[in-house]
Protein backbone atom coordinates (compact mmCIF):
# COMPACT_ATOMS: atom_id res chain seq x y z
CA UNK A 1 0.00 0.00 0.00
CA UNK A 2 1.55 3.36 -1.15
CA UNK A 3 2.61 5.49 1.76
CA UNK A 4 0.54 8.39 1.26
CA UNK A 5 -3.00 6.34 0.33
CA UNK A 6 -5.99 7.94 2.08
CA UNK A 7 -7.90 5.53 4.64
CA UNK A 8 -11.40 5.53 5.40
CA UNK A 9 -13.37 3.97 7.85
CA UNK A 10 -16.65 2.36 6.40
CA UNK A 11 -19.32 0.40 8.07
CA UNK A 12 -20.85 -3.25 6.86
CA UNK A 13 -24.56 -2.28 5.28
CA UNK A 14 -24.76 -6.15 4.42
CA UNK A 15 -23.45 -9.54 4.04
CA UNK A 16 -24.41 -12.58 1.90
CA UNK A 17 -23.17 -15.67 1.79
CA UNK A 18 -23.07 -16.42 -2.16
CA UNK A 19 -21.45 -20.12 -1.59
CA UNK A 20 -20.13 -22.04 1.16
CA UNK A 21 -17.07 -20.39 0.50
CA UNK A 22 -17.54 -17.04 -0.83
CA UNK A 23 -19.18 -13.99 0.44
CA UNK A 24 -20.36 -10.40 -1.20
CA UNK A 25 -19.82 -7.32 1.14
CA UNK A 26 -21.13 -4.26 0.80
CA UNK A 27 -19.48 -1.37 2.24
CA UNK A 28 -21.27 1.68 3.37
CA UNK A 29 -18.98 5.41 3.80
CA UNK A 30 -19.32 7.82 6.30
CA UNK A 31 -22.69 10.20 5.30
CA UNK A 32 -21.17 13.18 3.38
CA UNK A 33 -18.06 11.31 1.99
CA UNK A 34 -17.29 10.15 -1.24
CA UNK A 35 -14.95 7.45 -2.70
CA UNK A 36 -13.70 8.09 -6.45
CA UNK A 37 -12.80 4.87 -8.42
CA UNK A 38 -12.81 3.68 -11.62
CA UNK A 39 -13.87 -0.16 -12.44
CA UNK A 40 -11.54 -2.41 -12.51
CA UNK A 41 -9.80 -0.80 -9.10
CA UNK A 42 -8.88 -2.44 -5.64
CA UNK A 43 -8.88 -1.24 -2.36
CA UNK A 44 -7.14 -2.46 0.52
CA UNK A 45 -8.43 -3.65 4.04
CA UNK A 46 -6.70 -3.23 7.18
CA UNK A 47 -6.90 -5.31 9.90
CA UNK A 48 -4.91 -6.19 12.13
CA UNK A 49 -1.52 -4.81 10.86
CA UNK A 50 -2.11 -5.96 7.24
CA UNK A 51 -3.36 -4.80 4.11
CA UNK A 52 -5.64 -7.01 2.15
CA UNK A 53 -6.44 -6.29 -1.41
CA UNK A 54 -9.89 -6.94 -2.93
CA UNK A 55 -11.33 -5.80 -6.30
CA UNK A 56 -14.58 -3.40 -6.11
CA UNK A 57 -16.84 -5.46 -8.16
CA UNK A 58 -19.28 -2.63 -8.76
CA UNK A 59 -19.65 0.18 -11.28
CA UNK A 60 -20.11 3.39 -9.58
CA UNK A 61 -23.24 3.20 -7.62
CA UNK A 62 -25.91 5.96 -6.91
CA UNK A 63 -26.37 5.24 -3.10
CA UNK A 64 -22.37 4.87 -2.48
CA UNK A 65 -22.04 1.29 -1.26
CA UNK A 66 -18.91 -0.67 -2.54
CA UNK A 67 -19.05 -4.17 -3.66
CA UNK A 68 -16.46 -6.96 -2.68
CA UNK A 69 -16.18 -10.50 -3.50
CA UNK A 70 -14.65 -12.80 -0.64
CA UNK A 71 -13.40 -16.15 -0.95
CA UNK A 72 -12.38 -17.91 2.22
CA UNK A 73 -8.97 -19.00 2.03
CA UNK A 74 -7.85 -22.23 4.63
CA UNK A 75 -5.43 -21.01 7.29
CA UNK A 76 -6.13 -17.39 6.36
CA UNK A 77 -6.66 -15.05 9.62
CA UNK A 78 -8.79 -12.69 7.63
CA UNK A 79 -10.92 -14.67 5.66
CA UNK A 80 -11.73 -16.57 8.96
CA UNK A 81 -12.64 -13.27 10.26
CA UNK A 82 -14.98 -12.24 7.66
CA UNK A 83 -16.68 -15.81 7.47
CA UNK A 84 -16.91 -16.15 11.43
CA UNK A 85 -17.12 -12.79 12.72
CA UNK A 86 -17.60 -10.04 10.77
CA UNK A 87 -21.72 -8.74 11.46
CA UNK A 88 -23.80 -6.16 9.94
CA UNK A 89 -22.83 -2.49 11.14
CA UNK A 90 -19.39 -3.34 12.07
CA UNK A 91 -16.57 -0.87 10.79
CA UNK A 92 -13.57 -1.54 8.91
CA UNK A 93 -11.01 0.46 7.49
CA UNK A 94 -10.05 0.61 4.08
CA UNK A 95 -7.71 2.69 1.92
CA UNK A 96 -7.74 3.06 -1.94
CA UNK A 97 -8.38 3.17 -4.58
CA UNK A 98 -5.80 1.56 -6.53
CA UNK A 99 -4.67 -0.11 -9.65
CA UNK A 100 -4.31 0.56 -13.54
CA UNK A 101 -7.04 -1.73 -14.74
CA UNK A 102 -9.31 -0.08 -16.13
CA UNK A 103 -11.06 -0.01 -19.30
CA UNK A 104 -9.73 1.29 -22.12
CA UNK A 105 -11.60 4.90 -24.38
CA UNK A 106 -14.94 3.64 -21.97
CA UNK A 107 -17.13 5.39 -24.63
CA UNK A 108 -15.79 4.17 -27.39
CA UNK A 109 -17.89 1.31 -28.52
CA UNK A 110 -15.84 -1.65 -29.52
CA UNK A 111 -15.84 -5.41 -29.14
CA UNK A 112 -14.55 -6.25 -25.55
CA UNK A 113 -13.62 -9.81 -24.34
CA UNK A 114 -13.93 -10.25 -20.73
CA UNK A 115 -12.51 -14.02 -19.19
CA UNK A 116 -12.81 -14.13 -15.42
CA UNK A 117 -11.64 -17.27 -13.55
CA UNK A 118 -13.51 -17.91 -10.06
CA UNK A 119 -13.77 -14.45 -8.02
CA UNK A 120 -11.88 -12.93 -10.50
CA UNK A 121 -15.19 -11.81 -11.90
CA UNK A 122 -15.76 -8.93 -9.37
CA UNK A 123 -13.69 -6.30 -11.40
CA UNK A 124 -15.35 -7.82 -14.39
CA UNK A 125 -18.41 -7.48 -13.33
CA UNK A 126 -17.68 -3.71 -12.69
CA UNK A 127 -16.65 -3.28 -15.93
CA UNK A 128 -19.83 -4.63 -17.67
CA UNK A 129 -22.20 -2.85 -15.56
CA UNK A 130 -20.45 0.64 -16.55
CA UNK A 131 -20.55 -0.35 -20.15
CA UNK A 132 -24.13 -2.03 -20.15
CA UNK A 133 -25.29 1.69 -18.56
CA UNK A 134 -23.64 2.94 -21.50
CA UNK A 135 -25.57 0.76 -23.85
CA UNK A 136 -22.29 -1.60 -25.57
CA UNK A 137 -24.45 -4.57 -24.47
CA UNK A 138 -24.37 -6.66 -27.96
CA UNK A 139 -20.38 -5.71 -28.00
CA UNK A 140 -19.81 -7.84 -25.19
CA UNK A 141 -18.40 -10.71 -24.68
CA UNK A 142 -18.22 -12.44 -21.13
CA UNK A 143 -16.64 -15.98 -20.77
CA UNK A 144 -16.62 -16.93 -17.13
CA UNK A 145 -14.74 -19.74 -16.12
CA UNK A 146 -15.16 -22.23 -12.81
CA UNK A 147 -14.33 -25.52 -11.56
CA UNK A 148 -17.97 -26.91 -10.92
CA UNK A 149 -21.56 -25.21 -11.50
CA UNK A 150 -21.55 -23.89 -7.83
CA UNK A 151 -18.19 -21.47 -7.95
CA UNK A 152 -20.42 -19.06 -10.89
CA UNK A 153 -22.32 -17.49 -7.92
CA UNK A 154 -23.26 -14.56 -9.61
CA UNK A 155 -24.36 -16.81 -12.89
CA UNK A 156 -28.22 -15.55 -12.74
CA UNK A 157 -27.04 -11.99 -12.57
CA UNK A 158 -25.08 -12.61 -15.93
CA UNK A 159 -27.60 -14.20 -17.55
CA UNK A 160 -30.15 -11.61 -16.94
CA UNK A 161 -27.42 -9.31 -18.42
CA UNK A 162 -27.59 -11.63 -21.76
CA UNK A 163 -31.44 -11.53 -21.71
CA UNK A 164 -31.77 -7.66 -21.08
CA UNK A 165 -28.73 -5.95 -22.71
CA UNK A 166 -27.61 -8.79 -25.31
CA UNK A 167 -24.53 -9.38 -23.88
CA UNK A 168 -22.88 -12.63 -24.89
CA UNK A 169 -22.36 -15.02 -21.61
CA UNK A 170 -20.84 -17.98 -22.08
CA UNK A 171 -19.83 -20.31 -18.64
CA UNK A 172 -17.41 -22.73 -18.65
CA UNK A 173 -17.15 -25.74 -16.37
CA UNK A 174 -13.36 -27.35 -16.15
CA UNK A 175 -14.39 -29.73 -13.52
CA UNK A 176 -18.13 -30.64 -14.68
CA UNK A 177 -17.41 -34.75 -15.45
CA UNK A 178 -19.90 -35.42 -12.42
CA UNK A 179 -22.66 -33.35 -13.67
CA UNK A 180 -24.57 -34.69 -16.53
CA UNK A 181 -27.42 -32.07 -15.97
CA UNK A 182 -25.05 -29.47 -17.37
CA UNK A 183 -25.35 -28.46 -21.14
CA UNK A 184 -22.78 -25.85 -21.41
CA UNK A 185 -18.99 -25.50 -21.61
CA UNK A 186 -16.88 -27.67 -20.50
CA UNK A 187 -13.38 -27.39 -20.39
CA UNK A 188 -10.62 -24.29 -20.15
CA UNK A 189 -12.29 -20.56 -20.63
CA UNK A 190 -9.62 -19.22 -22.17
CA UNK A 191 -9.90 -22.05 -24.91
CA UNK A 192 -13.62 -21.53 -25.10
CA UNK A 193 -12.86 -18.24 -26.16
CA UNK A 194 -10.28 -18.51 -28.50
CA UNK A 195 -12.51 -21.55 -30.36
CA UNK A 196 -15.82 -18.94 -30.66
CA UNK A 197 -13.47 -15.92 -32.18
CA UNK A 198 -11.01 -16.99 -34.52
CA UNK A 199 -9.83 -13.62 -35.48
CA UNK A 200 -9.46 -11.04 -32.53
CA UNK A 201 -8.49 -8.18 -34.77
CA UNK A 202 -10.05 -4.87 -33.38
CA UNK A 203 -10.99 -6.68 -30.30
CA UNK A 204 -9.95 -5.29 -26.37
CA UNK A 205 -9.41 -7.95 -23.63
CA UNK A 206 -9.31 -8.00 -20.50
CA UNK A 207 -9.13 -11.45 -18.12
CA UNK A 208 -9.49 -11.84 -14.41
CA UNK A 209 -8.12 -14.84 -12.86
CA UNK A 210 -5.16 -16.89 -11.59
CA UNK A 211 -1.74 -16.88 -12.76
CA UNK A 212 -1.72 -19.81 -14.96
CA UNK A 213 -5.30 -18.89 -16.99
CA UNK A 214 -3.95 -15.44 -17.65
CA UNK A 215 -0.47 -16.67 -19.35
CA UNK A 216 -2.17 -19.39 -21.00
CA UNK A 217 -5.27 -16.88 -22.46
CA UNK A 218 -2.37 -14.67 -23.38
CA UNK A 219 -0.19 -16.74 -25.21
CA UNK A 220 -3.47 -18.19 -26.86
CA UNK A 221 -5.43 -14.93 -28.17
CA UNK A 222 -2.21 -13.22 -29.25
CA UNK A 223 -1.45 -16.07 -32.09
CA UNK A 224 -5.58 -15.06 -33.02
CA UNK A 225 -4.83 -11.24 -34.13
CA UNK A 226 -5.35 -9.62 -30.60
CA UNK A 227 -2.35 -6.27 -30.21
CA UNK A 228 -0.66 -7.48 -27.10
CA UNK A 229 -1.24 -3.93 -25.80
CA UNK A 230 -4.62 -4.87 -26.06
CA UNK A 231 -4.46 -7.54 -23.47
CA UNK A 232 -5.27 -5.86 -20.19
CA UNK A 233 -5.30 -7.81 -16.81
CA UNK A 234 -5.57 -8.44 -12.88
CA UNK A 235 -3.76 -11.44 -11.88
CA UNK A 236 -5.64 -13.01 -8.88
Amino acid sequence: MPSDAITRRVRIAALERLTPDIMRLFLALPPGTTFRYQPGQYIDILHQGAARSFSLACAPRQDGLLELHIRRVGGNPFTDFVFEKLSVADSLTIAGPFGSFTLEAPNRPRPRLFLAGGTGFAPIKSFIEALLRAQQGPLLHLYWGARQRGDLYLHEEACAWARSHGLHYVPVLSESEGDREWAGRRGLVHEAAAGDHPDLTGFEVYASGPPPMIEAARTTLLRQGLAAAHFHTEIY
